[in-house]
This record gives structure tokens, sequence and C-alpha cells, in this order.
């Protein structure tokens, strides 16, 4: 076999034990920097109302007429599964029916989030980054 075929082998061989390893890591990474921003905009969007534990008790609550919903019991109230389409629904907000006396006292997020972004799909990653983040918050 000549050198030139033996060194594609290695060269081919080295890549192929390599690739999963260089993936693998890169998707811890993406991981990562994906939970720091859901918990960026938790805290950017929500925590002056639910606090920052999520508890409901933020520096807003006490204005509020109905204090905030404690986001950390929201799979436990929901026998013990977390009602992933249902918050999504609840912070988006467009498509809620609204109260007979006004709008709701939670900001309708779907609207304001469109407001700072260019496309629904960013709108939409916005809310799913906060339920995201709301599902790592659930106490057992």
């Amino acid at each position: 076999m000549s050198d030139i075929k033996t060194n594609r082998k290695r060269v081919r061989f080295v890549l192929s034990a390599a690739l999963p390893l260089v993936l693998a890591s890169g998707a811890t990474l993406a991981a990562s920097e994906v939970s720091e921003m859901q918990r960026e905009d938790f805290f950017a969007y929500c925590a002056s109302c639910h606090g920052p534990s999520g508890h409901g008790d933020g520096p807003v609550a006490i204005e509020l007429k109905k204090r905030p919903t404690d986001l950390t019991q929201l799979a436990k109230n929901n026998n013990g599964n977390f009602p992933y389409a249902r918050v999504r629904a609840i912070i988006d907000g467009r498509g809620q029916a609204l109260g007979i006396h006004g709008p709701a006292e939670m900001p309708v997020w779907g609207e304001r989030f469109g407001r700072e972004s260019e496309t629904d799909m960013q709108v939409r990653g916005k809310i799913l980054s906060i339920v995201d983040y709301l599902v790592s918050i659930q106490e057992k």
C-alpha cells in the first residue's frame, strides 16, 4: 500500500474518532448558553412579578390585585406533568379571552415581544425560552 493511501486512512480514522467528541462538546456548550439565555429572559420579563425564584413574590406583586402564580408549582399542580402548551399560551397571551372588565394584569407577552422582534419565529422563540426555564425550576 502506498504511503499516501496509508496516510489517508489514518486521517479518516482520526477524524471519524474525533468528530463525535467535537460535536458532543459543541452541544454541551450550546446547552449551557441556552440555559443562561433562558434565565436572563425570565429575569428580564417575569421576575418583577413572579420573583427571582418564581414563587410569586416579586417586588411588583404587592401592587397587584391577585398574587402572581407560584411558577415552581406548575407541574406539581398538574399531577406531576408540566403543562407546557398551556403555559406557552398563557405567556403568549394572543388569542386569550380578556376579562369582562379589561385586560388581565399579566402582560400579553406575544404582543410586547412582537414589537421588539422582526419575525413571529423570534417571538415564539423568546416565549419557548421562558417556558423551558420554567420547566427547569419546578419543585418536586
